[in-house]
């Protein structure tokens, strides 16, 4: 699983994360809403957990959440 920090505008933000709901390989797990960085004004973050989609399907196959 990779751990995954983005920081822009809150619409590049946007289209990141909607481009990664379609994305084939990955699929995001979990993220977190748009926290603002300090210091600027028009610049905020996003967390995001990301795995592939192959190794969800294996761990859901053999039974394994994690």
């Amino acid at each position: 699983m990779l751990k995954i920090r983005v920081s822009g505008p809150t619409y590049e933000l946007k289209d990141y994360l909607q481009h990664m709901e379609k994305d084939r390989v990955y699929k995001v797990l979990s993220k977190s809403k748009a926290l603002k960085n300090k210091g600027a004004s028009n610049v905020f973050r996003v967390f995001t957990d990301v795995d592939k989609k192959t190794k969800i399907a294996a761990r859901e196959k053999l039974g394994n959440k994690k």
